[in-house]
């Protein structure tokens, strides 16, 4: 499973809900010889939606267990964090899509399912707080489980059908 087949179910999710919305995915830098002295893009989507803006970093895990700080790099951080400052809202959007899950891996997230796939959105202040907070170098996947609806902008969605609940991200979204 590649990142860019959730990013494509993504920006799906984003036009099926939101048919008017402005929705950019921002090409990766070309692989070139010059392109070292290029900055890497800021991060992966940004929408525009009723005059707000969303700035998105899109991650994938395929695996059970925390989800490592250092997986968002310290670039993708400040300008989600630069983006905010400047009025969008700015959200780290983790993919957690996981099969086999054994029965002890089961026992000890609290599961029922031997697959997930589940969307856990944490705003890019949250996603500081944590990393400074947490004596950790990831977040616990039970952490991740604990915030069934949302708490100061940490929240995960499901998919409805073919689409991701969308919705209840822009309702959720907090200035």
């Amino acid at each position: 499973m590649r990142e860019s087949y959730f990013q494509g179910e993504w920006i799906k999710s984003w036009r099926h809900h939101y048919p008017k919305c402005h929705i950019v995915k921002i090409p990766d830098m070309p692989k070139t010889a010059g392109s070292r002295f290029l900055p890497p893009k800021p991060y992966d989507f940004y929408a525009i939606l009723d005059g707000k803006t969303y700035a998105m970093e899109l991650k994938l895990k395929t695996k059970l267990g925390g989800f490592a700080f250092d997986d968002v790099t310290e670039w993708q951080v400040n300008n989600l964090l630069e983006a905010q400052v400047n009025g969008a809202l700015a959200y780290i959007v983790i993919n957690y899509r996981v099969s086999g899950i054994t029965p002890r891996q089961q026992k000890g997230n609290g599961l029922v399912v031997k697959r997930i796939n589940r969307v856990f959105i944490i705003d890019i202040r949250d996603f500081v707080a944590l990393d400074k907070s947490l004596n950790s170098r990831s977040i616990p996947f039970k952490t991740l489980l604990g915030h069934m609806g949302h708490e100061n902008g940490f929240y995960q969605i499901e998919k409805n059908g073919d689409h991701w609940d969308v919705p209840k991200m822009v309702e959720n979204s907090h200035e």
